[in-house]
């Protein structure tokens, strides 16, 4: 709608201040749930969606054989084709990898963490650089092949330029888990889980700098310099950064501030998780259709207006937790796991 404020002036010249909303988006999804896992614990940590008939998902799944017992050789990966999900193992030197991270530019484009590529219909198995070597790459973004992102623990960056990788010095130590930007600037989380740290860096003209920290300090201490608690993932949308862990943060014409739509959304409220549990992912299409996801089976949908729990009522008790969700349209994937099983939920509006 628009807000037209008219002031007549002495000169007979009437100015016009136009406001604009965007309109809001239906929380009405369908849902089913897919568990995999006969011992063990099986967990998935990544998702991407190609389009409704071609689904990926990576992390370790355990099976029995053919006899019953258990298999000690996982399943790394599992793919939907639009019928059913298919349990995969991709070999890398021929040894079985636990993949955390994956990230499809299209259906022909895939790459499984910073050494296997799905490409043209054949997966090629790339040469570890020494940037690459001795630490788990935990995520991937990037706008092209030929320009892609990879962060890990102890505060590791690498980039991709399509034929080499370069190591992009952080400044911390603290594990990144989570990256989103666009072309022009990239922006990159982190956490200490044990010392309840954050951390978010912003990469742009080739200058890394640190733009957030977090930390445990009192409600009347937040924003003045530093935020509550730790920064498990963020998400740039159009001109407003997310950010996602203990609570959701918004960076918005230059200013941090809690996501006042969510409820109980600041420091000393949702008393004892009673409204949702920490938050791993956040994905959106756009700023009125956003999903934040994480544990405690919190699967929450803003619609522009209010959030919305989707899937299985929210639990303070429940074992289920969304480790990483994507969006694409009208198709919601979010995958984690539930107790000892991996678990798989997908969503269509």
């Amino acid at each position: 709608y628009k807000l037209i404020a008219a002031m007549q002036q002495s000169n007979n010249v009437s100015n016009e201040v136009t406001v604009t909303t965007m309109d809001t988006t239906s929380h009405n999804f369908t849902w089913q749930t897919f568990e995999f896992g006969q011992h063990s614990s099986s967990t998935l940590y990544d998702v991407a969606i190609i389009d409704e008939n071609n689904i990926w998902a990576v992390g370790e799944i355990y099976m029995n054989d053919s006899l019953g017992n258990p298999d000690p050789t996982f399943y790394n990966v599992v793919h939907w084709d639009g019928n059913t999900w298919e349990l995969k193992r991709i070999l890398y030197q021929g040894g079985i990898w636990t993949i955390k991270t994956i990230y499809a530019f299209n259906e022909s484009d895939i790459w499984f963490s910073g050494y296997m590529r799905y490409y043209n219909g054949n997966f090629i198995e790339l040469t570890i650089p020494i940037i690459l070597q001795g630490w788990s790459i935990n995520k991937l973004w990037g706008t092209s092949s030929s320009d892609l992102y990879a962060v890990g623990n102890e505060g590791n960056i690498a980039h991709y330029n399509g034929s080499s990788w370069t190591k992009i010095v952080s400044g911390t130590a603290l594990n990144l888990t989570s990256i989103s930007g666009n072309i022009a600037e990239v922006y990159f989380s982190g956490v200490n889980s044990f010392t309840n740290e954050g951390i978010l860096l912003k990469y742009k003209s080739s200058t890394i700098s640190n733009i957030a920290n977090g930390k445990i300090i009192g409600s009347g201490e937040v924003f003045n310099p530093f935020l509550y608690g730790e920064f498990q993932t963020v998400c740039l949308i159009d001109n407003t950064l997310l950010l996602g862990g203990n609570f959701l943060y918004q960076f918005k014409f230059n200013r941090w501030n809690y996501v006042k739509s969510l409820p109980e959304n600041f420091v000393n409220g949702n008393p004892n998780g009673s409204i949702r549990g920490f938050i791993y992912s956040i994905t959106a299409n756009n700023e009125n259709d956003i999903i934040i996801s994480g544990d405690r089976n919190t699967l929450l949908h803003f619609n522009g207006i209010d959030w919305l729990q989707l899937g299985e009522p929210y639990n303070p008790l429940s074992n289920t937790s969304h480790r990483s969700t994507k969006i694409q349209n009208n198709i919601v994937v979010t995958v984690g796991f539930k107790g000892n099983k991996a678990m798989i939920m997908k969503l269509v509006r």
